[in-house]
């Protein structure tokens, strides 16, 4: 099978740079656009079902591309959040570093042994996601198929893929309607055909967003 994973568009808090989690933050006009701009390159491809995460920002881009492409079905699924990041939710780094010092030296040492203070962990987040990802797989072993997620989510995804450790998710970037693609052969497991791909971004829909987690 073939599975795109995609980013959401962008929301006001992402320009803000602050912590989303499981916060319901829509999108924004450019994060509009941006869900628009994932249709063209995927239009014309045999994909039978979008799957989304059930935030709003994931929900939005998922609709606005499964109408785009014909008025796919849009099947929810929790597990494709992203992380719960608890107590810092709506923080911006300079909060963080002031209220939860010990959590954010973790953080940026050793992400992977890190948890968010009343939230969840990189290890927790990757186990319910990758769940999602194999029951997709086998609800749908022959077919093309979108899931809409989140930063973290997508990028915890693609290290088990790889084969890396969760501390060293940073070696992944993902933007906003950013596109990946990952397919599922059983005689190799799973393997990356694209990672992070932005071309479709053009005419100053690119969101800048550098990584601050």
């Amino acid at each position: 099978m073939l599975l795109y994973l995609l980013r959401h568009g962008e929301t006001d808090w992402n320009v803000e740079r602050r912590m989303q989690g499981v916060s319901d933050q829509p999108l924004n006009t450019i994060g509009i656009a941006q869900a628009k701009a994932l249709i063209p390159p995927l239009k014309g491809r045999p994909i039978t079902t979008v799957y989304s995460s059930a935030l709003s920002r994931a929900r939005e881009t998922a609709k606005i591309l499964a109408d785009g492409l014909g008025g796919l079905p849009v099947r929810e699924d929790e597990r494709l959040a992203e992380l719960d990041q608890g107590d810092i939710e709506g923080m911006v780094i300079s909060e963080i570093q002031e209220r939860h010092k010990d959590f954010w030296k973790v953080w940026r040492e050793r992400p992977g042994d890190a948890r968010v203070p009343g939230g969840e962990s990189l290890p927790e987040l990757q186990a319910r996601a990758w769940a999602a990802v194999e029951e997709i797989r086998d609800r749908h072993p022959e077919e093309m198929v979108v899931a809409v997620s989140h930063n973290l989510t997508i990028t915890t995804l693609l290290c088990r893929v790889l084969g890396l450790e969760l501390n060293a998710m940073r070696r992944i970037r993902q933007h906003n309607a950013t596109i990946n693609l990952i397919e599922y052969d059983p005689a190799r497991d799973w393997t990356i055909v694209t990672m992070n791909a932005l071309a479709h971004l053009n005419g100053g829909i690119t969101s800048e967003d550098k990584p601050y987690l």
